[in-house]
C-alpha cells in the first residue's frame, strides 16, 4: 500500500506544461492512429477493385499488389471512388453483359462510362489523377507495355550494348575481315 503522504507529492512534481503536453502527445496519438486506420482499405474493397479491373481490362491475372496502389492512388484523387465502383459494378451487372465491349455497346451511363475510363487508364498508363496531381503507380508493369511485350522492350532498360543507337564506324579494318556492316 502507497503511504498518503508520496501520492500528493508524486502528483504536486507534475508541472502544469508537463501535463499539458503530455494530454497532448496523446491526444494527437489517438487521432493519427485513427486516420492511419481509415486510410487502409477493406480487402474486400480491393478485391472488389481487382474483379471490376479484370473485367474492364479484359485480363485475368491482373497483379493484387498493383490493384490495392492503383485503389488507393484512385481513391486519393477521388474521394468518392467506393460509391463510383459500387455504381460502375451494379450498372454492369444490370446490363448482363459478359464483356467490356458489350458493356460499351450497351450504353452505360456517363458517369459509370468517367469511372471505367480513369480505372482503364490507370491500368494501361500506370499513372492516375489529372495534373498537378498524377502519381506514378506502375512503369514497366503497367498494361501499355505487355500489349507489346514480344515485339518491343520496355523503354526504361537497356535492350543490350549500343541497342539505343547506330553502330559506329571501324576505326581500322583488316584485309581478310568480313565487314560488319
Amino acid at each position: 500500500m502507497i503511504p498518503h503522504s508520496i501520492v500528493p507529492t508524486a502528483l504536486s512534481q507534475v508541472s502544469r506544461r508537463r501535463f499539458l503536453l503530455g494530454g497532448l502527445a496523446f491526444g494527437s496519438m489517438g487521432a493519427l492512429a485513427s486516420h492511419g486506420l481509415t486510410n487502409t482499405p477493406k480487402a474486400s474493397d480491393v478485391t472488389d477493385f481487382l474483379i471490376l479491373s479484370e473485367f474492364l481490362t479484359g485480363r485475368k491475372n491482373l497483379n493484387f499488389t498493383l490493384a490495392r496502389r492503383y485503389y488507393l492512388g484512385l481513391r486519393d484523387q477521388f474521394p468518392d471512388l467506393p460509391d463510383r465502383i459500387t455504381n460502375l459494378s451494379n450498372d454492369i451487372h444490370a446490363s448482363g453483359t459478359q464483356t467490356m465491349d458489350d458493356y460499351l455497346s450497351h450504353g452505360p451511363t456517363p458517369d459509370a462510362r468517367s469511372t471505367a475510363t480513369t480505372i482503364v487508364s490507370a491500368w494501361y498508363l500506370g499513372v492516375v489523377g489529372e495534373d498537378p496531381k498524377k502519381k506514378m503507380i506502375a512503369y514497366s508493369d503497367a498494361l501499355m507495355f505487355q500489349a507489346v511485350a514480344g515485339a518491343l522492350v520496355v523503354p526504361s532498360y537497356g535492350a543490350g550494348p549500343l541497342a539505343w543507337g547506330s553502330r559506329p564506324e571501324p576505326y581500322m579494318t583488316f584485309k581478310e575481315a568480313p565487314d560488319e556492316h
